[in-house]
């Protein structure tokens, strides 16, 4: 991970003292009346598609002069109801529709502070409306096993929002849950780690010493059943970035005792380290709580290649799932299953594959090897959902011709994904600023938490919105 789209809808920036349920009014062609919780906050209250609430300080044609000063803002596509399932090698909603996941991550409450960054700039419900304006369907939210367990009472890193103060970190949780459901938002729920900490689990396993993999899986059934029967929470990504511990050089040896594996090797599997068995232990311990969640499930670091140098295929952390050929991921509940790797550019690190004579053909040619063949697999072709993906802070971040850069892999990654409509996406991240206040220079949003950092960066995602065709 790099640790530190959207509608015509008008950001909810909401008013200094007032707090509840607001009745709301239609400006233009909006729906005429409907009511929002919100929470006391210090700006204009302006709601979606042109509203405003009385009782706040907003008034229509400020709302709408806002609307109009903002290029990026556009209809977002309705939500639709229900519980999400997998059809081959798609997403569809309740009523059979494609669904193309457009999700951003939010990082922080995997951290010791317990709670998302930006809490402390921006109320909840502005913060999503602006996820929401952007164009995202969907939020990733990570956390930590020690957020779950220790559950804290929080008092810091929530100036903007007064009402969460206090609350204890699972029932702020459950108001992130019910403002995205307010905002037509989706959640993924994704194990980042098991203590609080900033970076993948350092063992490159989905358990410590102090948190067993008896405490992971306990911790998923209390998630399970904390918001069963609300399908905003529409799926749980088992752990974050499972990979092989250090040191290098990476080897076979390496891979089988450093971390995380995947099926057997040389006929021998390892319980303790085969992930591939951890995640369908851990997904159907959900489903046999809710049997309507999707479960995603991302790769490994290494595996065994005989014709790569150390005998070993060596990619991004939770990006290889070459091995789910031979040993797919087998659920107690049928088309639940979302393969879910993470892909980055050169900017991040200099693989073997980037360089000045990469081409898309060449990319492509990795990005299939290594997860792309799922959407083909004989005889069940599994979703792909890109957990996570990301580029530099510069517009030739975003686009540039030039030769092996990150801007050229970033314009062949999103022409990838243009051409297979059917893979969803979350980018990384969402955030304006750290949890310790630090501006993220490589992020959807300024320090400010509203506005956009990189205007050719949201234009750019606005092009892989579109769900495949029915």
């Amino acid at each position: 991970m790099i640790r530190c789209t959207i509608s015509l809808v008008l950001a909810l920036l909401l008013t200094p003292v007032l707090a509840g349920r607001f009745t709301v009014t239609a400006a233009g062609n909006a729906p005429t009346q409907d009511t929002l919780t919100v929470g006391a906050v210090g700006d204009t209250a302006c709601g979606p598609a042109g509203l405003h609430f009385h009782g706040g300080q907003g008034d229509a044609r400020r709302c709408q002069r806002e609307a109009a000063s903002d290029p990026l803002r556009q209809a977002a596509p309705p939500s639709s109801a229900g519980y999400w399932h997998t059809s081959g090698d798609r997403i569809v909603d309740a009523r059979g529709r494609p669904v193309r996941i457009a999700a951003v991550d939010w990082f922080g409450m995997e951290n010791l502070f317990f709670v998302p960054a930006g809490l402390d700039r921006r109320p909840l419900d502005s913060i999503l409306t602006r996820v929401r304006e952007l164009g995202f369907n969907t939020i990733r939210l990570p956390f930590s096993n020690e957020m779950v367990e220790a559950n804290p009472i929080i008092t810091q890193n929530l100036r903007a929002n007064p009402s969460l103060r206090g609350l204890h970190a699972l029932a702020i949780l459950d108001r992130i849950v019910a403002a995205a459901e307010r905002h037509g938002l989706r959640v993924i729920l994704e194990n980042a780690r098991s203590g609080a900490g900033t970076y993948p689990q350092g063992n490159g396993l989905w358990y410590t010493k102090r948190y067993p993999e008896r405490s992971w899986l306990q911790d998923w059934v209390r998630l399970a059943k904390r918001y069963q029967g609300k399908p905003t929470v529409v799926g749980v990504d088992l752990r974050d970035e499972p990979h092989t511990g250090p040191p290098g050089p990476w080897t076979v040896r390496a891979y089988l005792h450093q971390g995380s594996t995947w099926g057997p090797y040389r006929g021998v599997d390892d319980p303790a380290s085969d992930w591939r068995l951890a995640a369908e232990r851990a997904g159907n311990a959900v489903l046999a709580i809710n049997p309507r969640l999707l479960i995603f499930v991302e790769g490994l670091q290494l595996y065994p290649d005989p014709t790569q140098p150390g005998g070993v295929d060596a990619y991004w952390w939770g990006g290889m799932l070459t091995p789910a050929r031979a040993y797919p991921i087998q659920l107690s509940v049928p088309h639940r299953l979302v393969y879910s790797p993470h892909e980055y550019g050169p900017s991040k690190w200099s693989m073997p594959f980037y360089g000045k004579g990469m081409t898309y053909a060449s990319l492509a040619s990795v990005w299939d090897r290594h997860w792309g063949f799922l959407l083909r697999s004989v005889p069940s072709p599994t979703p792909i959902f890109i957990g996570e993906f990301g580029t530099c802070g510069q517009a030739t971040c975003v686009d540039s011709g030039v030769p092996g850069s990150t801007g050229l892999w970033f314009r062949f990654f999103l022409r990838y994904l243009r051409s297979h409509p059917q893979i969803g996406w979350a980018f990384w991240a969402l955030n304006g600023t750290t949890r310790l206040g630090n501006p993220c220079p490589n992020y959807v949003l300024k320090p400010d938490w509203r506005t956009i950092r990189l205007d050719a960066l949201l234009k750019a995602l606005r092009s892989i919105e579109r769900p495949p065709a029915s």
